[in-house]
């Protein structure tokens, strides 16, 4: 076999050329493929904040709407940090100015609303509603404050505030604006609803507060007026409840129970000619109810009342009567008490000088009410109760009764309460024994409706 030096002798010179060019071509794309530089890659996004559009809206100026004056440096910062926290999701930057502002001025409101904002940005609502409310109620017109507050209580399930704070600021926000209309029905709703556990828990204070928001917010809403009737009817205030029930009434009008409602406040506190008319009204309506037979006479007979002085009508109208409001009761319902005279000559020496004397001393002299014995005092300011009215009717109904069998020996001297009762189930004053109350107070209209229906059984109407 021939030697290497001999076979490069027999291949031609330019056949070793070609390959030494190749050869060396190869190891220039090796060297240039080892010395490619690295793709560029594309400048990065900043990162942007995780809201959505709509609740970017919310966060407006830390400026905007604040009263108060801000120096241009701080001012700046303040501005600087709210643009790095809406275009590049600054939180901590925005905190840390915020930090900074408010150790230099202690409290700076755009400051807190600032630090606010970086809690929204991070999904905190229940910390922006704590920061902002003392700013809100410092300053309610705040616009940055208000509107960013308001979202956040939504958010965090208090629909009454963010509808306070929304309202703040309705008239100089569009978007405050648009939030409270759509907030407006789910708020009141809530509102009579904390009204409404506020009074099975019986504290009326609260119930209170609820309801003057109400008002505030919604003076004309039918929960508001079911609310302050509600209210009303807790404290027994009749005159407050007949002013609900009014307009009630008028967006109600076939409510049948409600009308007879109304009538029976207006018959005790208001005008008995309109209670009059509308129990009339049902009554044509419905000439065969035997409720609206009994209803129609009371009626009439509140109405007879009205034509008496007008100390009269305040004394029917009270919630609770002393015993000189029920003598003056007896006196002037009952013509036989007014126009008799009395045998006997009772001294009470603690009514000498009492406006209603004449008539605390007919009744007393009739026998319908007593005198302590010993100390000859009549009390006339003490509260008087069931048990004394219905003694007193019962003595009434025996002295100028026609021997009603109903009474038994229940109107003669002094007879046990429980004869008395009794005595006043069976001649219906009362529906039934335990009705009898004898112990509870007696209010103007439970003490007319009583002695309406022991002239009823002496052969009046």
């Amino acid at each position: 076999m021939p030697s290497r030096r001999l076979r490069q002798r027999l291949i031609p010179r330019r056949h070793r050329l070609s390959t030494a060019a190749v050869l060396l071509a190869v190891a220039l794309l090796a060297a240039c493929a080892s010395r490619r530089p690295a793709p560029v890659p594309p400048p990065e996004r900043p990162p942007e904040l995780n809201l959505g559009r709509q609740d970017r809206a919310y966060l407006v100026d830390p400026l905007e709407g604040y009263p108060g004056q801000v120096d241009p440096g701080r001012r700046e910062r303040l501005e600087r940090a709210y643009r790095a926290l809406l275009e590049r999701a600054d939180v901590s930057g925005a905190r840390a100015t915020a930090k900074d502002l408010a150790e230099v001025d202690s409290g700076l409101p755009p400051a807190e609303v600032l630090a606010a904002q970086a809690d929204f940005a991070e999904g905190r609502p229940a910390d922006v509603v704590v920061r902002l409310v003392p700013v809100g109620d410092r300053f309610p017109a705040y616009v940055a404050s208000q509107l960013l507050l308001g979202r956040a209580a939504e958010q965090a399930g208090d629909v009454p505030l963010a509808y306070a704070a929304f309202r703040a600021i309705a008239t100089r926000n569009q978007l405050a604006f648009q939030r409270l209309g759509e907030l407006h029905p789910r708020a009141l709703e809530i509102l009579g609803n904390r009204l409404q556990e506020a009074l099975r828990l019986h504290k009326l204070d609260e119930a209170d507060k609820q309801l003057a928001l109400l008002k505030s917010w919604g003076p004309a809403e039918t929960v508001t007026l079911e609310g302050a009737r509600s209210l009303a009817v807790a404290r027994g205030d009749r005159t407050s409840e007949l002013a609900a029930i009014k307009e009630l009434a008028a967006r109600r009008t076939q409510d049948r129970a409600l009308l007879e409602r109304r009538a029976e406040l207006e018959l005790a506190v208001g005008d008995p000619g309109v209670g009059l008319q509308i129990v009339q009204d049902l009554y044509d309506h419905h000439p065969d109810d035997p409720g609206l037979t009994e209803k129609l006479a009371a009626a009439k007979f509140r109405w007879r009342l009205s034509l008496l002085p007008r100390l009269v009508q305040e004394v029917a109208a009270k919630p609770e009567l002393n015993k000189a409001d029920l003598a003056v009761l007896l006196y002037w319902l009952i013509p036989a008490v007014r126009y008799a005279h009395p045998s006997n000559g009772r001294i009470a020496t603690d009514i000498l000088d009492h406006p209603r004397q004449e008539e605390i001393v007919r009744v007393v002299n009739l026998g319908l009410m007593d005198v302590d014995a010993t100390l000859h005092r009549f009390s006339p300011g003490a509260t008087v109760r069931w048990g004394t009215a219905l003694r007193s009717l019962t003595r009434l109904l025996e002295e100028f009764g026609d021997d009603l069998p109903c009474l038994g020996d229940a109107g003669k001297g002094q007879a046990a309460a429980g004869a008395v009762c009794t005595a006043a189930a069976s001649c219906e004053l009362v529906p039934s024994g335990d009705d009898c109350q004898m112990a509870a107070p007696l209010s103007g209209a439970d003490a007319v409706e009583l002695i309406r229906r022991s002239l009823k059984l002496l052969g009046g109407s």
